[in-house]
């Protein structure tokens, strides 16, 4: 049986962006994702279900509360362990529970960007199949687009609403490519055009991991999922169907709230057995 759908709202801005004020407003349980550059929340909130999100530097320099007393926290993500009397949880996992409740979809292949690193996860009739990671190189993530955003004098937003036409940068290395673009941009070449070059490189690190995957259907979560130029990029590119989930970047948190609960089951498939031992995908509760 799947996951109820059920209708998230944000939590008010006008409210304070405590962990603490918000977790002694949540009942029952809450799913956090503590990511890189974000923390993100679900719960539920005087009967709604709540979404709240923070910057992580805020949080650390707040610090973390405990949890009460018969308060369920399963968390994932870098931070992870940050949260004292809390259940943790592998991204990989928390990440296709979170689509798989979000969406009424039970193959696809799941593509997440953050702040780090990016995973591109295969799931065959709700179960994980194979997977693999990029997080050993910020080329493609969060932070690479942060920076070049930055050289071009553009917002990330700004940024991510290119599309990747075709190949401009030639370096694979974040760093080659900081060097890459100041050359290009002495050259004369145009932001628009660095831009969609840029966007471009965030496929084709991509790329080599999708191949090995049925051109279906993707999903594509994370704070870049945000950004257009991404996701028409992969759909231009790729013979799959993208979409893009309504609360996209807090797939993990959904993942982490819906993850003890028995409608949403993600079992393990013959394929990502050799995964298993080093990646613990599905290590939790």
């Amino acid at each position: 049986m799947k996951a109820e759908r059920v209708v998230w709202r944000p939590y008010p801005v006008e409210r304070s962006a405590r962990l603490e004020e918000f977790l002694s407003e949540c009942e029952g349980r809450i799913g956090m994702d503590l990511g890189s550059r974000s923390i993100k929340a679900a719960g539920l909130v005087d009967g709604e279900h709540v979404l709240w999100i923070t910057d992580t530097e805020t949080m650390i320099c707040s610090g973390t509360p405990p949890l009460t007393d018969g308060f369920r926290c399963v968390t994932t993500g870098y931070g992870r362990g940050m949260i004292k009397g809390a259940t943790s949880i592998n991204e990989i996992r928390a990440h296709v529970v979170g689509v798989l409740s979000s969406l009424d979809i039970d193959t696809f292949t799941l593509i997440d960007i953050g702040g780090q690193d990016f995973k591109v996860i295969r799931v065959k009739d709700r179960g994980i199949v194979d997977f693999s990671m990029n997080d050993k190189c910020a080329a493609g993530t969060g932070r690479f687009l942060e920076k070049m955003a930055g050289m071009l004098g553009m917002t990330v937003m700004e940024l991510g609403s290119h599309k990747g036409r075709r190949k401009v940068l030639e370096s694979t290395c974040s760093v080659f490519t900081e060097t890459e673009l100041i050359s290009l941009m002495v050259e004369g070449v145009s932001r628009e055009e660095l831009a969609s070059g840029v966007i471009y490189s965030v496929f084709e690190r991509l790329r080599p991991h999708l191949r090995a995957y049925p051109d279906d259907a993707i999903v594509l979560t994370g704070g870049a999922s945000l950004l257009p130029g991404i996701s028409g990029t992969i759909s231009e590119h790729s013979n799959a169907e993208v979409m893009v989930p309504k609360d996209s970047r807090f797939m993990g948190a959904l993942g982490c709230y819906h993850a003890d609960l028995d409608r949403v089951r993600v079992p393990l498939k013959r394929a990502a057995l050799s995964n298993l031992s080093r990646r613990q995908v599905l290590s939790g509760p």
